[in-house]
């Protein structure tokens, strides 16, 4: 039986990809390909792809590297194999368990994880990746840090969206984040594990600013904004069974903002509006 908890309770596959093709983009992509320490002629394995939005910037820009993604949700899976028949790009997309990879031990340059190792016990997060992993090769780990946001978001219509919100019966019965844990005791976790050369980075990923952009960059972080916005909305009526009313009211009060967003970009009155994320990511070698 396929397992689909993650997209149908948690965190649906079009909100995770809409939220990450934010984040990593094609203006930051320098800085998120040197903290995953890319270059070409590797092997590269995401274990927790998702919709595989960073396995496919992978390897649109380094073509020469092998590059699998492997996720335990099937949707993700599916999602993420159809984005690279559309894009024609080469990426071996897995349905699988971090707990039990399905590769031969010391396969791979790169294993790297975003926003999973906060999910489940830290042994069975690691064993198999180091297993996996080339004497020599990378193991990198990131997270985002909630508890240090620093946005100031367009508040237009704000308070109205989150009084909609406000209505909503969210499940109680979905846990997640059951194993978030302080960056250096991840570290010295890698330790007892014996891996090496363990470094540890805080970066802030502004990925939305428009303000301070050119016309053409401003308006994609916009309109990137208002996807992952209607994104999370959608999933949320749905997993809630909001009636269609609140549902509709909901979706044009997020057209309504972004709309009005764009008309004050377009008018050229800043109102310096942007977010982020501070990213932290652990790096060791096996």
């Amino acid at each position: 039986m396929e397992n689909t908890f993650w997209s149908k309770k948690v965190q649906s596959t079009e909100v995770l990809d809409t939220s990450r093709k934010e984040k990593f983009n094609e203006n930051n992509r320098k800085l998120w390909f040197n903290l995953l320490h890319i270059r070409s002629n590797l092997k590269i394995l995401e274990v927790g792809c998702g919709s595989g939005h960073f396995t496919n910037m992978i390897k649109r820009y380094f073509s020469s590297c092998q590059v699998y993604g492997v996720d335990l949700d099937a949707n993700h899976i599916k999602f993420a194999q159809n984005e690279c028949k559309k894009s024609n790009i080469d990426v071996n997309y897995q349905v699988a368990d971090v707990k039990n990879l399905p590769f031969e031990d010391d396969s791979f340059d790169i294993v790297f994880s975003h926003t999973l190792v906060e999910h489940l016990p830290f042994d069975d997060f690691i064993k198999e990746q180091k297993r996996v992993l080339k004497s020599g090769g990378k193991l990198i780990i990131m997270r985002v840090d909630m508890v240090k946001k620093n946005d100031k978001p367009f508040m237009y219509l704000e308070d109205e969206i989150n009084k909609v919100y406000s209505t909503f019966n969210f499940p109680q019965d979905v846990k997640v984040c059951g194993y978030l844990e302080d960056p250096d005791m991840t570290m010295q976790r890698l330790n007892q594990y014996n891996f090496k050369k363990i470094k540890f980075s805080y970066d802030r990923i502004i990925y939305y600013m428009p303000d301070v952009e050119n016309k053409k960059v401003a308006i994609s972080q916009i309109e990137k904004n208002y996807q992952t916005k209607l994104s999370y909305a959608l999933f949320e009526t749905e997993r809630c069974n909001v009636d269609a009313e609140t549902k509709e009211n909901l979706v044009n009060i997020l057209k309504s903002q972004y709309e009005e967003r764009l008309r004050l970009l377009n008018s050229n009155k800043k109102i310096f509006d942007f977010q982020s994320s501070l990213l932290i990511t652990i790096s060791a070698e096996k």
